[in-house]
């Protein structure tokens, strides 16, 4: 019982904790995971019931701080499913490599006027072309698979019978 409630009382402190952890970057450092971004949390219900809980960031943080934001995520998660708790049955914590191919930049074939005694000029304006590359992100990943509790005398039972 006690291992339940810490980690819903720990999860829940991470709020004030590592709101100030990254001072220079723009995207805040815990929140929903939008349009792809290797960064934020997301949750997938399970056939068999539970949840897999994940928790992904570019950002240069340590595993075990990934893995507290997707706990903290688990504890927001059965808070809003009604649950007491829950139960944490796997743990796969992992940094990954994913690539964003920048295709090159041509010179985009402006002109400018210049005005001349003979009446104005178009003179093409010599702009560099800039090859295409790729950047490199590494992604530090954390996933979950919770049981959400219902009775917390219920261990591994997912909301088992009282």
């Amino acid at each position: 019982m006690f291992p339940r409630i810490s980690l819903i009382i720990a999860a829940l402190s991470l709020t004030a904790g590592l709101g100030g952890c990254s001072a220079f970057s723009k995207l805040p450092d815990y929140m929903a995971k939008e349009d792809g971004r290797p960064h934020g949390y997301s949750e997938i219900a399970l056939p068999e019931g539970g949840y897999q809980v994940s928790y992904e960031t570019y950002k240069k943080y340590e595993l075990v701080e990934v893995e507290e934001l997707a706990i903290r995520r688990a504890a927001e998660l059965s808070v809003e499913q009604g649950a007491k708790g829950f139960d944490v049955e796997n743990t796969l914590c992992f940094k990954e490599y994913q690539f964003d191919n920048v295709p090159e930049q041509s010179a985009s074939g402006r002109t400018v006027t210049l005005t001349t005694a003979a009446g104005p000029v178009s003179v093409p304006v010599d702009e560099p072309n800039f090859p295409g590359y790729t950047r490199t992100f590494e992604v530090r990943k954390c996933l979950l698979k919770i049981k959400l509790l219902k009775d917390l005398d219920a261990p591994g039972e997912g909301g088992g019978a009282s």
